[in-house]
């Protein structure tokens, strides 16, 4: 909740699901209930599916909004495939209380609020297009 509090004073929040309309407003329900923080919601009827059952999040279909001024925050990182410059990665959450990820996400997106492109600051800070140019045997893993 402080990381929903935090960050919509600054930003404009959605949600953007690959899961069903119903889920959706489920998990609405729990995080924001006074309709509080998030301004819309997308779901599976708004996503592509590719011929392998891939759900790809189009960024585009979010009327009267720069591409520029657009995040998306996913476990996934084929769902923003199509706007990898708009995506920034996370770690699922698997029910630990002691996770940090959100901590972490919060001070990467109020360092980024004021910056004029958030593309241009996600691809100087994430590098996505060049870890996606990649093959397996350079990352040395």
């Amino acid at each position: 909740m402080e990381f929903l509090d935090v960050l919509s004073r600054h930003y404009e929040i959605l949600l953007f699901t690959a899961a069903t309309k119903p889920y959706a407003e489920a998990v609405i329900g729990e995080l924001d209930p006074s309709g509080e923080y998030f301004k819309y919601i997308f779901h599976r009827a708004h996503c592509l599916e590719t011929k392998n059952g891939y759900r790809i999040k189009d960024l585009r279909i979010i009327g009267n909004r720069d591409l520029k001024n657009i995040v998306i925050v996913d476990n996934l990182a084929h769902s923003f495939g199509y706007q990898i410059s708009n995506g920034i990665p996370i770690l699922g959450w698997e029910g630990d209380p002691f996770d940090t990820e959100l901590k972490f996400l919060a001070q990467y997106l109020l360092d980024a609020k004021d910056h004029e492109n958030l593309r241009v600051y996600n691809e100087k800070h994430l590098r996505l297009k060049e870890l996606a140019k990649l093959s397996i045997s350079q990352l040395q893993i």
